[in-house]
């Protein structure tokens, strides 16, 4: 939504000035945008494919290098390479742009579903979750280069190659790179109706295994324990706490079991998301579930439950993520159009910035959607104003 733009104090003139300059700066260059994108999307880089994300990964590298950034590529022996760069300056104020480079789609996907562009809608595996977002950082950075804008201290530019998994080696990484800073931005899409994320719930996954006894299905039975159906009690009694507090949710994903129909099967387990608004639900929930275990119904199974240890806890909206929302919104009003914020259920690295004592916004990529589908999708036309905003966010850290 297009709103006038308020009047604005002396001080913010010049930044003012600077931010929609950015916006015009990206626009002329949309269609050089789309190119690089198309050719970052055509290259598969699911998490478990190295070779893909270690060629984006020096795509950054090469690219950042050309814009006088203090760059490297963070070799990983059985992961995909991580980037880093940083960008120092001549003023004050530390700041963490936080991405990822990793996708969810199997190789051949990129050749399959190359970009294309209809009307206002870009589409392809990646554009959203998050090459086209990792892209608009670039653009930014790049922008204030072409602008000779150097008043801030630090821009740390990090993009990791493990984000859509739970399996993780870069949390020590983004740790690090945090360090110091004022402010970690991160570069997930913007929601479908253009909020930015000031919240988010946390997560934990886990797999509940029972263990029974193999037996002649159509001979004997009785001498055997039948782990699928325990587990299909022990499923149902677990996603029974559904929404029994406010913001958790359960759901039962993935489920295996047996080797063959005439067999009793001696194994099955199945595996579980939550949702949480606050750690101590999570840690209620799993008394429960502990609870439940020991309300069996087939006889000889033992269950077992266990936990992924890299849960995220939520990120929650502090004041010190308040104020940052308050700064993008004042930036947006100078382009003319507003923004909202909001709570997702959904995680992101932005997570680890409430554990790590840092104020955090999210979503600060193009407007975008339907990630993980063959639909998934940018608004070209947000492709300037986001970025403008994500370097207006860069201008005001630390001033």
């Amino acid at each position: 939504m297009r709103v006038q733009s308020p009047a604005v104090t002396q001080s913010s003139v010049l930044t003012q000035s600077l931010v929609t300059s950015i916006e015009a700066y990206v626009q002329q260059r949309l269609p050089q945008y789309i190119q690089e994108l198309s050719h970052l999307c055509a290259i598969d880089s699911g998490t478990y494919h190295k070779a893909g994300l270690d060629e984006v990964a020096l795509y950054l590298l090469r690219r950042m290098h050309g814009l006088g950034m203090n760059a490297a590529v963070i070799k990983n022996e059985h992961w995909g390479n991580d980037f880093y760069g940083v960008m120092r300056g001549e003023g004050e104020g530390k700041l963490l742009l936080l991405g990822h480079i990793d996708t969810v789609y199997p190789v051949g996907t990129a050749a399959a579903r190359p970009v294309r562009v209809e009307g206002d809608t870009i589409y392809g595996p990646g554009v959203c979750d998050m090459k086209g977002c990792v892209l608009s950082a670039v653009y930014a950075i790049e922008a204030l280069v072409a602008m000779n804008y150097r008043s801030f201290g630090e821009i740390r530019f990090l993009c990791v190659s493990d984000e859509e998994i739970s399996e993780r080696h870069s949390k020590d990484t983004i740790q690090q790179a945090s360090e110091g800073c004022e402010g970690m931005f991160v570069l997930e899409a913007a929601r479908a109706n253009g909020d930015l994320v000031s919240a988010r719930k946390g997560g934990s996954w886990y797999t509940l295994k029972a263990y029974g006894h193999s037996a002649h299905a159509g001979v004997e039975p009785e001498k055997g324990a039948n782990a699928i159906l325990e587990l299909a009690h022990q499923t149902v009694q677990f996603q029974s706490l559904h929404g029994w507090r406010e913001g958790v949710s359960i759901s039962a994903g993935m489920i295996s079991g047996g080797t063959a129909i005439n067999v009793v099967p001696d194994y099955a387990e199945v595996s579980f998301d939550m949702r949480f608004l606050n750690n101590f639900d999570k840690v209620e929930t799993e008394k429960l579930w502990r609870k439940m275990l020991q309300m069996k119904r087939v006889p000889g199974v033992q269950l077992e439950l266990e936990g992924q240890q890299d849960f995220r806890d939520p990120m929650v909206c502090s004041p010190e993520n308040l104020a940052l929302v308050h700064r993008a919104q004042e930036i947006t009003q100078w382009m003319g159009f507003s923004v909202n914020h909001a709570l997702t259920g959904g995680v992101s690295d932005a997570n680890y910035a409430y554990s790590f004592g840092l104020p955090a916004l999210d979503g600060l990529g193009p407007v975008g959607g339907l990630d993980h589908s063959p639909d998934e999708y940018i608004l070209a036309s947000s492709v300037a104003p986001r970025t403008a905003l994500l370097a207006g966010l860069i201008i005001t850290t630390g001033v």
